[in-house]
């Protein structure tokens, strides 16, 4: 009777202290973080999809045949679903918690106890609510997509003038011509079309 008891309150004791420090160490976390806290202020994570796929290119060739030349990673998409209950106002602060990154620009982390998929932003979330499924319930599946950076290249300090970027000057103003630019430049005040190579046309 008593090592059944003391073995029962053992393990009770061992589950919340592994429960405490999971916790605090970041084990079996689920969710979308940003810079390691995560956003939405849901009670569970029921559910995840990761979806990867590769587009390969084809050309015809001849009899109507195909090869391949290329292949190339598309964006992966993955779907975090979240449910929280509660009260009125806990529902409200789950669905506030979404809205509020849904629409912004930032990236964000979909971290699962596997693997971190990081540079993720939200495109889409859908709800439904029904009668079987509780009225005290709500189930919000948030989907994001992969965004990829690409450097930008900045060649003003390039060996070759010839590949440096160019640069906005400014407007250019107007100025007279020095003495020496009006000496060389074609008067045409004596300007015929003769002088030019056309024929002059006779009196009949």
């Amino acid at each position: 009777m008593f090592a059944g008891t003391a073995g029962a309150a053992l393990n009770l004791i061992t589950s919340d202290i592994a429960s405490i420090f999971g916790g605090l160490l970041g084990f079996s976390q689920w969710g979308i973080y940003f810079f390691g806290f995560p956003l939405v202020l849901a009670d569970n994570v029921v559910a995840f999809e990761f979806r990867n796929e590769w587009t390969i290119g084809d050309y015809p060739v001849e009899r109507g045949s195909f090869e391949s030349y290329d292949k190339v990673a598309s964006p992966f998409l993955a779907r975090v679903r979240f449910s929280a209950g509660g009260s009125e106002s806990d529902r409200a602060a789950f669905l506030a918690s979404i809205e509020a990154i849904a629409g912004d620009l930032n990236l964000y982390d979909v971290v699962t106890p596997e693997k971190v998929y990081t540079s993720c932003n939200i495109n889409h979330y859908d709800y439904r609510r029904s009668a079987d499924s509780g009225a005290g319930l709500l189930t919000v599946d948030v989907w994001l997509t992969e965004i990829r950076q690409t450097a930008t290249m900045n060649a003003q300090n390039a060996q070759d003038p010839g590949a440096s970027s160019q640069v906005n000057g400014g407007a250019v103003q107007p100025s007279a011509p020095t003495p020496a630019q009006s000496a060389t430049a074609p008067s045409f005040e004596n300007y015929s079309p003769t002088a030019v190579g056309q024929t002059p046309r006779g009196d009949n």
